[in-house]
């Protein structure tokens, strides 16, 4: 179980399930994932997938499931020391004590990004093109090419510039938004049949002569919309006869109706 999800792959919610506590608090889980682990073991520097761990936001600290482990895994022996895990024969150190009861797992999270980096290297070809590609900000294949051909980068320790499959990061920020439906409402045929009102305020920060308010005027044929700043909003029904006197003078027009949220 974990509280934050930064380190979690394949993520999923669900609706909130309650889980109680050694301190017999109640804490809800809201979603699963699975966490790339970077652990130490008898042959060096190894990683393991923490399958389906909970994701609960009000946790105070991560807690690593021992029935899970010697589920999945093996068993677990606990000592004076530490504690060690079992699988295939092999028996190493998991994690140390760390006092009031509890073990401190010597295990290191693995950023998503710096999995797939580390997968994607092996399975091109043994190249790094593509950690090189996340190394530089999601560069693209000519701009890394440019780079290594004209040797003006510092430790870019690659000769060649491979490609890669597509990069899950890039993808989704070169994702577009789907066009917002037009409105098919139908406006009015003539000016000033319907006018369009609201207030707006006040302001945290008010200007030079003190005024803290606005409010508009929007022709609903035209378009055409007037903005009139206010000190209260006491003056909005003076700045209306203001400005339907100015649109009707200009347009020829009468003012039929006034469409507002009473904001005023």
């Amino acid at each position: 179980m974990t509280c934050s999800k930064k380190f979690m792959r394949n993520y999923k919610g669900f609706d909130a399930v309650d889980v109680h506590l050694a301190d017999d608090g109640i804490v809800q889980a809201i979603g699963s994932g699975d966490i790339v682990m970077s652990m130490k073991t008898p042959q060096g520097m190894k990683k393991g997938v923490l399958t389906n761990v909970w994701h609960i936001p009000k946790l105070s600290r991560n807690l690593f499931s021992v029935g899970r482990f010697t589920k999945d895994v093996g068993p677990v022996t606990f000592t004076k020391d530490g504690c060690y895990g079992e699988a295939k024969g092999t028996k190493w150190k998991i994690g140390a004590r760390e006092g009031k009861g509890l073990f401190k797992l010597q295990m290191t999270p693995v950023a998503p990004e710096q999995a797939n980096a580390a997968k994607s290297s092996g399975c091109q070809g043994g190249t790094k093109s593509y950690l090189w590609h996340l190394r530089l900000g999601h560069i693209g294949h000519d701009g890394l090419n440019c780079i290594v051909t004209k040797n003006i980068g510092i430790g870019i320790d690659i000769s060649s510039v491979k490609k890669w499959d597509v990069c899950e990061g890039c993808a989704l920020g070169k994702q577009t938004r789907v066009r917002f439906q037009s409105n098919t409402t139908a406006r009015t045929s003539k000016l000033l049949e319907v006018i369009h009102s609201d207030v707006c305020g006040p302001m945290s920060m008010a200007t030079f002569s003190g005024k803290r308010y606005f409010v508009t005027f929007i022709d609903d044929k035209s378009r055409y919309c007037v903005v009139y700043l206010l000190k209260s909003k006491s003056e909005v029904a003076a700045k209306f006869m203001e400005y339907a006197a100015m649109a009707e003078t200009q347009t020829g027009k009468r003012v039929k109706y006034l469409q507002s949220d009473n904001g005023g």
